[in-house]
């Protein structure tokens, strides 16, 4: 079944106290003639809706129950939905071709890459066997039919372009195979549309494209694109419409505030400013995916346009602290005697309902995926609870149910790019990536504190029982080393209030590990530190050490990958005196963060960041593969070949390395042995860490939450183990 026309007015009450929509629905045949005397029915839980559809197709029901409806007719059961909300009231209508044969039903865009095409006349197989007879009706947004424009009808398969028009009366015609998958280019957009000629040869069939010109006036500057003068008030064939409302935390209007439409594939950039309303309009031509990015925060909002048909809109809202009080802000900012910056201003939160339709029951468990928002990343597991953020590129984070995915609570915070979410003794531990650090009591979802610390926030943070620690650009500078203007700072984990700062040289690579009375940390210039956990007292190793991974420290002594001579290695260092004791003389191909790495990568990162079990045996992750090795003979006692992305850290659980390749496939390797097994495979990307809680895992693929049932009873319910992030095993 596709849809060929949708049309829809909604009409707002704002002041209404009940619900009750007119839904509309008109059935066609692929001829284009209508469907009388068939039964439509709607149903929402207990209220059933049933109508028939007159001489014309068109059959009306009144929705009245808040919440959604599924729609069927025929054999086509659940063929769409429509939502009821509160307080609202609308008419909506919409014009269904039925086609139970997938005449019409779009397939996926053919790779035409290597294919070299030969053209041929719309009509020249007219007479021929085994044809089909196709109308294409061409029509514009008002649904007015659009006289010679030109396009083509696209065999990838046989490589030929039947090369047309449509007529006066805004129709083209065309002779084509029967069984064969077809894509139409219109207006100089690939595969506008694609279907299927159906079994019928000799027959005919018709449907509708729609077509509608970008009317923008744009100009460039360097690589960079400003439209004016937007008049448009929908989508068109080629470009998205979209609209962004700022607002502060106060909830007032924000004006002069620049924004950036970054395309994912870097082909271009968009600018514009708010106006006195707060808002600001851009025409995003299709084919990419957009970030949205602020003065002073990135990864704000993620704009899906890759496969948008159709003539589409869309419209976000989205709070902001705002240029001129982010910089009144660092000029309030005060100094201690040390250097430090002492005081932090407070990012509020508020309170989210229940997302829409954001859970489906599998076969293997259930998913939860909310509106698009980029990489969900690694969720965290407390008791019969689930955390998980909607996607990297937006503000809120929720609470579920982890056995069903109900929903508890959920928070939007003041900014996006959120951190993988550490757990400690209640409190749910982030940071987020423009800029705050934010304290959430774990059971209602509360605010305890937060501090804006920086511009931009690398790392993720740490916890012990009573403190949590960060690393951040401090916004002063050490007297005594003026080129030191990061800090680690330990903060009470329930009040906020500062217990110490101490200088370091650099960012941090992935989070401070905490071991015992110690905060261990590898700086991105590849230094190592050890800083006193109740002082602050800090303790630094060689800068010949070259570290580029975090640390994983035992009683004794820390293991680290660094660089030796131009070479990642394997080293392991005296916890006492911080020298070198051992170099593994195995060559690691691990993945590197660097000062170029994107804010996302660094936050989430993890490298070859070492586990040690029980002192005897070591495993490292690297890009193509997983090793292991005697802890003291330092051999490889075998090693696997497996691709995974950099925020990966493997899983130590019932005798076996568990960790997810790029593939999708969560794998399992014998700790001893190597022998392997796939556990599942989650047909996806791999965005994040799996957690695993009660036979049930949690891993987010493709932008989707999944969680899969599963006979393994591994205990993993947060990002690197648990809030110390020191991966050695007793």
């Amino acid at each position: 079944m596709k849809t060929t026309l949708l049309l829809f007015v909604l009409i707002i009450g704002t002041s209404a106290l009940f619900a009750q929509d007119k839904y509309t629905l008109k059935l066609k045949t692929t001829q284009g003639v209508p469907m009388p005397n068939i039964e439509v029915t709607a149903v929402n839980e207990d209220d059933i809706v049933v109508g028939k559809t007159d001489n014309a197709g068109a059959v009306l029901l009144v929705l009245t129950k808040i919440g959604t409806y599924s729609l069927s007719y025929l054999e086509m059961k659940d063929f769409g939905t429509y939502e009821v909300k509160e307080g609202f009231t609308g008419t909506f209508s919409k014009t269904v071709t039925h086609d139970p044969k997938g005449i019409f039903a779009e397939k996926p865009v053919a790779d035409r890459s290597k294919i070299s095409f030969r053209e041929m006349s719309p009509t020249q197989l007219k007479g021929t066997p085994n044809v089909v007879q196709v109308i294409v009706h061409v029509k514009d947004n008002d649904r007015a039919y659009l006289p010679y424009v030109a396009f083509d009808i696209v065999d990838c398969v046989n490589g030929i372009k039947y090369v047309g028009e449509s007529n006066a009366a805004g129709k083209g015609t065309f002779y084509l195979p029967a069984n064969v998958d077809y894509e139409i280019d219109l207006g100089g957009v690939i595969a506008l549309r694609s279907f299927k000629t159906g079994d019928n040869a000799g027959g005919s069939a018709e449907m509708v494209v729609f077509y509608e010109k970008t009317k923008v006036n744009e100009v460039a500057k360097g690589d960079t694109l400003i439209q004016n003068n937007i008049t448009q008030t929908n989508g068109t064939t080629t470009h998205l419409l979209f609209t962004l409302t700022l607002l502060n935390f106060s909830g007032e209007k924000l004006e002069g505030e620049p924004v950036y439409m970054v395309a994912e594939d870097k082909s271009r950039v968009y600018e514009g400013v708010t106006g006195v309303a707060g808002v600001c309009t851009f025409m995003l031509q299709k084919g990419t995916n957009y970030i949205m990015n602020l003065k002073y925060e990135e990864g704000v909002h993620y704009v899906d346009v890759t496969n948008k048909r159709g003539f589409g809109r869309e419209s976000v809202t989205r709070r902001y602290r705002g240029s001129e009080a982010i910089v009144q802000m660092l000029a309030d900012r005060r100094t201690s005697e040390k250097g430090f910056v002492i005081n932090h201003q407070t990012t509020p939160i508020r309170k989210l309902g229940k997302p829409e339709g954001y859970s489906r029951t599998t076969a293997t468990g259930f998913e939860l995926q909310f509106e698009s928002s980029g990489p969900v990343g690694t969720p965290t597991i407390v008791g019969n609870k689930l955390y998980t953020q909607q996607g990297y590129y937006s503000p809120n984070y929720y609470c579920l149910s982890a056995a069903t995915g109900q929903f508890v609570w959920g928070v939007e915070l003041g900014e996006a790019g959120i951190s993988p979410v550490v757990h400690q003794s209640g409190v749910l531990l982030l940071n987020t990536e423009s800029c705050t650090l934010y304290a959430i009591d774990a059971t209602s979802g509360e605010l305890l504190w937060s501090k804006w610390l920086a511009g931009y926030l690398y790392t993720t943070p740490s916890a012990d029982d009573y403190n949590v620690y960060v690393v951040y650009e401090n916004g002063g500078r050490n007297p005594l080393r003026p080129n030191e203007d990061r800090v680690l700072a330990s903060f009470n984990l329930r009040t906020g209030a500062v217990n110490w700062m101490s200088w370091i040289d650099n960012e941090a690579i992935a989070c401070p590990v905490i071991a015992g009375d110690e905060v261990h940390v590898s700086s991105l210039s590849g230094q190592y530190y050890v800083y006193d956990k109740k002082t602050g007292t800090r303790r630094e190793a060689a800068a010949s050490i070259k570290a580029v991974s975090s640390p994983t420290v035992t009683a004794t002594e820390i293991f680290v990958t660094a660089t030796v001579n131009g070479t990642e290695k394997l080293i392991v260092l005296d916890r006492t005196t911080l020298k070198k004791t051992r170099e593994y003389s195995t060559k690691l191909n691990p993945a590197l963060v660097t000062v170029q790495s994107g804010l996302q990568e660094k936050m989430n990162f993890n490298g070859a960041h070492p586990i040690v079990y029980k002192n005897e045996i070591v495993i490292l992750l690297e890009k193509d593969r997983v090793s292991a090795f005697d802890a003291k003979s330092e051999k490889v006692l075998w090693q696997k070949e497996l691709t995974t992305t950099n925020n990966q850290a493997p899983i130590i659980a019932d005798g076996n390395v568990v960790v997810a390749g790029t593939n999708g496939k969560l794998m399992a390797y014998d700790l001893r042995t190597g022998s392997e097994t796939v556990i599942v495979d989650t047909q996806g990307i791999i965005d994040g860490q799996p957690v695993v809680r009660n036979g049930l895992i949690y891993v987010a693929a493709g932008g989707i939450l999944k969680i899969i049932r599963s006979v393994k009873k591994i205990e993993w319910t947060q990002w690197n183990k648990d809030p110390s992030h020191n991966l050695a095993w007793d």
